[in-house]
């Protein structure tokens, strides 16, 4: 499984894109990030995005979608149907987005030229995404919006995506039916909406036969190392495998 960084940084880093990743060149998940822009550098191709998970309706994660979404419709008019799966609501939610910013004309231009599939996920489901098996828990992280975190499930290899979260159950039960967890650091104490340095540490302390990317970082210039993790970088990509 290929995981290529497009966004590592939190909402107001100020030194990295915002939260984007795709998995094997297929599936974006969350859009923060100029991804219109980045798939070129990286050799990806904006006909070859099958699908897009998103985990919560905040700007940080969402905002480069439309970006994307128009771009896909028109300069790969020819691909298949693009599904986009997130918690009930989004697609009210990114439909508006979309109209907010370019208007009736271009909504309806990309929306005949992209036929969105839609799909609610809801905590504790599990549904098929472009290949990949996708199930969805409920992160503790704001109340006004549906969270959620992600367990990516393929050919035996299986990655966690907190999201933005705090240490809740939801998180606990993606890691333990994960090998590769993409965890996030924006490190900011006594904030239990999302995960500070600390928390961190004790995550991967106590999951030692787990690979850790750490991501959505407040501080990059706060570059300390955590034992058993790797502080994922912008446009890097790793390939994530099935145990031995």
């Amino acid at each position: 499984m290929e995981l290529t960084f497009f966004g590592t940084g939190a909402a107001f880093a100020g030194d990295a894109f915002n939260a984007a990743y795709i998995l094997d060149r297929r599936v974006v998940v969350d859009a923060g990030a100029p991804l219109h822009v980045l798939v070129h550098r990286t050799g990806h191709h904006v006909g070859d995005l099958e699908a897009a998970v998103i985990t919560h309706q905040h700007a940080d994660h969402t905002f480069g979608l439309p970006h994307l979404m128009a771009t896909r419709a028109i300069e790969a008019p020819e691909a298949p149907p693009f599904t986009i799966a997130g918690p009930p609501g989004f697609e009210r939610y990114i439909s508006d987005l979309f109209q907010l910013s370019w208007g009736d004309r271009l909504h309806e231009i990309v929306w005949k030229g992209l036929r969105p599939n839609f799909i609610d996920i809801s905590p504790g489901e599990t549904v098929g995404v472009a290949g990949f098996r996708v199930h969805g828990e409920e992160m503790h992280h704001v109340r006004d919006i549906p969270c959620l975190g992600y367990g990516f499930e393929k050919d035996g290899i299986r990655l966690a995506y907190s999201g933005d979260t705090g240490v809740c159950a939801g998180l606990d039960a993606l890691i333990d039916a994960a090998d590769h967890v993409l965890l996030e650091m924006t490190g900011v104490e006594h904030d239990a909406s999302h995960m500070s340095r600390a928390s961190v540490e004790a995550l991967v302390s106590a999951n030692p036969n787990k690979s850790f990317y750490l991501t959505h970082l407040n501080r990059r210039w706060d570059d300390r190392p955590v034992p058993g993790a790797v502080l994922a970088a912008d446009l890097q990509t790793v390939e994530l495998t099935a145990p031995a």
